[in-house]
């Protein structure tokens, strides 16, 4: 964009497209809001899954807990109702910590993910804001040459300055 501004002549400055210049940078302001939000949701949808993974965790305690109650209750078979409840409640360890475990794995492949895609991004801008950058360095190039060459020299492209 810098490089197809209108130059100011003896001045090193470019006149640049309002209405241009204020596109792109509603275009900047529109990509970065977009990987937050995704971050976010990243972020939510990991503790909604271990949320949801305490909250089945806690239900299989209690249900093992009731479980281990009842069967409490009848002498002759309290020594099967121990040996139950705590099959119960193991279980139930191993199914919140495989739950957990995926939410964490599912959570760190997301980040992967929005790290990756990032950094596409940033390479991309990077990448524009590289040719914008070198273009205006052009700019100021052919206009300090255009001085060296002193007054009535042509400028490059064959106007005068």
């Amino acid at each position: 964009m810098v490089g197809g501004g209108i130059a100011v002549p003896l001045s090193g400055k470019v006149i640049l497209d309002r209405e241009e210049l204020l596109e792109l940078l509603d275009l900047m302001r529109a990509a970065v809001p977009e990987d937050v939000q995704h971050a976010a949701e990243v972020l939510r949808s990991q503790e909604e899954i271990m949320a949801e993974a305490r909250a089945a965790a806690q239900r299989i305690r209690e249900e093992a807990e009731a479980e281990y109650r009842r069967r409490l209750d009848q002498h002759e078979l309290s020594v099967a109702a121990k040996a139950h409840a705590q099959e119960l409640a193991n279980r139930a360890q191993q199914q919140a910590d495989a739950v957990l475990s995926q939410a964490q794995q599912e959570a760190a492949l997301r980040r992967k993910e929005l790290d990756e895609y990032s950094l596409t991004l940033l390479r991309r801008l990077e990448a524009n804001l590289t040719s914008q950058l070198a273009n205006v360095h052009t700019g100021i190039q052919g206009v300090l040459e255009g001085s060296a060459r002193g007054p009535g020299a042509q400028h490059p492209g064959g106007r005068e300055p």
